[in-house]
């Protein structure tokens, strides 16, 4: 996994265009919100500047039309109570047809000699004016304690409470107009500030999102190419592992499954530069042993054939030491044809095998083991592209070792045959199963090197061309643990599959026992 470094870095190229980017977007649109409401407020207060001086001007008049009003209604109440003081009434409830007249008291001094007033009802519709306070001209008796007192009359005149109200209610509306002329020029600079400060903050919040999306994918891109600088420098150990599901992180796991694939086409290319390499040193040896095989045996043959004498003893050696002589002979040649099969192998030849059929009929073609060979078909039809006897000499050799550990380790063989199939990979896999002991971890990175061996009279040529000849095939070969109750070693081979559409069949199971 590459090293992701925390401290902070000056903005690249990209990130600078990101923020370019991220900047004209969370510009324009605000700043033409702006351009357009500030427009509008303009026009919106020079329409309601004229619509409020129209206001005022109606408000003032109606407020004047009020006060004309009331000042008349005051000097109407004034000529009124005049007109009644002349009358010089004797008593106050004389006064009760009076229009507008709410209250009547006759004063002398301070003391009230008589009173009038309307209803309750009729109090309270009215608004009281203040009262108006007139001399009667005739002479009465003074008030005691207070002689020759002169006698007033107190007239309170009303005018209707609902056009008292309206006229409040006009000059508070009136007082309003006035705040709001005073107040609205003040507001619009305030709004125009508010807009600044909003264009500023969205800029600068736009700025930190817009850099944290740029460094967090300039990060990872960086990480891209650091990896990809280390791949061009030959370390296929490098991985990405991203954790997260976007198109970088996909890019990432190609990356990941691109490296991959270089470590194991890498792997495979040393091998076959090793294999080839052995190859050649085979080929030399299978003709310098082969051609002096022959002259030997014919000369032991001529010995043994030639001599006429009657010693005895002689004659056991010589047939003794012919025979010997013949077991090695033949030793060699097997192993000069075993150097021979290695130094020239086939070409593959392709074509579309079905695996299932193919380990069914290899379990039925090879009844000679001393071992219960198993072979499970698919419950699907695997086809894949592989030379049919090239790959069933692959499995000859995998159950013949399988079946040769299990021995060595004195265990009735058990090997089995089973195919699966990856559709993420489009690869088939033939696994060959045994009971044997395995094969140690220490020698499992070693098995398929040409040469290599455990056995006592191995060649390790066996499993280097299993390895081969499925490298030819654009597969590979791994070796593992197979699962219980068998235990011992699994061989996995690894073959590209046929593209097309398969069709399901029963899974079967083949024993071979002899």
């Amino acid at each position: 996994m590459m090293p992701r470094t925390g401290h902070f870095r000056f903005p690249g190229r990209f990130e600078w265009k990101v923020l370019a980017a991220v900047f004209i977007v969370a510009t324009l649109p605000l700043g033409a919100t702006g351009y357009f409401l500030s427009r509008t407020l303009a026009t919106v207060a020079t329409i309601n500047s004229r619509h409020q001086q129209e206001v005022r001007d109606s408000l003032g008049q109606a407020l004047e039309v009020y006060r004309l009003t009331f000042a008349q209604e005051k000097e109407t109440f004034r000529a009124r109570a005049d007109e009644i003081s002349a009358r010089a009434p004797a008593r106050a409830a004389d006064l009760a047809g009076v229009p507008a007249l709410l209250r009547a008291r006759i004063l002398e001094g301070a003391a009230v000699v008589d009173e009038w007033s309307v209803s309750p009802t009729d109090l309270h519709r009215a608004r009281e004016a203040p009262p108006n306070l007139v001399a009667l001209p005739n002479a009465h008796p003074g008030v005691p304690g207070v002689p020759g007192a002169p006698r007033m009359l107190e007239l309170t005149f009303g005018i209707d409470r609902q056009l008292y109200a309206n006229f409040l209610s006009l000059r508070q509306a009136v007082e309003k107009e006035r705040e709001l002329d005073r107040v609205l020029p003040l507001l619009l600079p305030g709004l125009f500030r508010g807009l600044i400060l909003e264009l500023v903050l969205v800029l600068i919040v736009a700025t930190a999102i817009g850099l944290l999306v740029a460094r967090r994918a300039t990060s990872r891109v960086a990480t891209l190419r650091d990896a990809a600088s280390r791949v061009a420098g030959g370390d296929l150990s490098v991985r990405i592992a991203p954790r997260g599901r976007d198109e970088l992180d996909d890019l990432g796991r190609a990356f990941d499954r691109m490296v991959g694939e270089l470590g194991d086409a890498r792997s495979r290319l040393e091998y076959l530069q090793k294999v080839s390499a052995w190859q050649e040193v085979a080929r030399r040896l299978a003709h310098e042993i082969k051609n002096p095989l022959t002259p030997i045996q014919l000369v032991v043959q001529q010995l043994r054939s030639q001599y006429r004498g009657d010693d005895s003893g002689y004659r056991h050696l010589l047939d003794t030491a012919g025979e010997v002589l013949g077991e090695e002979i033949g030793s060699i040649r097997r192993l000069v044809d075993d150097f021979s099969a290695f130094a020239k192998l086939p070409k593959v030849e392709p074509t579309p095998v079905d695996l299932g059929s193919l380990i069914d009929d290899f379990a039925r073609a090879h009844p000679e083991w001393n071992a219960s060979v198993e072979a499970e078909r698919p419950a699907r039809v695997v086809e894949a592209l592989c030379d049919r006897m090239l790959i069933r000499r692959v499995l000859a050799n995998l159950v013949e070792n399988a079946i040769q550990a299990c021995e060595a380790a004195g265990r009735t063989a058990r090997v089995r045959l089973s195919v699966a199939w990856n559709a993420a990979t489009a690869t088939a896999t033939i696994q060959v199963d045994d009971n044997g002991p395995g094969i140690s971890p220490s020698t499992s990175s070693r098995v398929f090197d040409p040469y290599f061996t455990t056995k006592e009279h191995g060649t390790g040529l066996g499993l280097a061309i299993v390895r081969k000849i499925i490298i030819d095939h654009g597969g590979d070969v791994s070796v593992g643990v197979a699962p219980q109750p068998l235990g011992g070693a699994r061989f996995s081979v690894q073959l590209p599959t046929v593209p097309t559409t398969t069709k399901p069949t029963p899974t079967t199971t083949t024993t071979i026992r002899t």
